[in-house]
């Protein structure tokens, strides 16, 4: 028992006395993405590590948006959204089915929440926050939830370009 402590603690020694050049660890971080380095010898192996991964810093999100709404009283609301890279929006909507019909456009700034949501700012009465995806946008309830029933896949924008 003796001679197995005395290897074992020969060995940690002999392993703790080694220099290990050029056998280190570090980690570079930026806001989107960590970089791991790991080297080994004379390897050098690099992973990049994404972290922060949101449609606001990883989607082609800006361009305009279009697709008809539900409408409790009308044939549906033929809307179209677009966004600005200067964080500004362009929203126009017509009522379909309605005896006069004229395109209603509103102008703001939105802003974004938590990295995949868009809020647009200066509508009190009409909704004003999206999910955006890949291509498409999806209006969001009052609570900001998705939609959810028969009716949700009626919610999307489209990106047109």
């Amino acid at each position: 028992m003796r001679i197995l402590k005395m290897f074992i603690f020969l060995s940690v020694v002999a392993l703790c006395s080694c220099k290990g050049e050029g056998k280190k660890e570090e980690a570079v971080s930026t806001d989107t993405v960590s970089t791991m380095k790991m080297i080994t010898d004379s390897n050098v192996i690099t992973a990049a590590i994404d972290t922060v991964h949101t449609a606001s810093n990883s989607l082609d999100w800006d361009g305009t948006y279009k697709g008809t709404l539900p409408c409790a009283d009308c044939d549906g609301i033929e809307t179209e959204l677009q966004l600005n890279k200067d964080m500004t929006y362009a929203k126009t909507t017509r009522y379909l089915g309605k005896k006069v019909s004229i395109p209603s456009t509103a102008h703001g700034t939105f802003i974004w929440k938590d990295g995949s949501h868009v809020f647009l700012q200066g509508l009190p009465n009409e909704p004003s926050t999206y999910f955006v995806a890949e291509n498409k946008i999806f209006q969001l309830d009052e609570q900001g939830k998705k939609v959810e029933g028969s009716l949700a896949d009626k919610y999307t924008l489209v990106k047109i370009k």
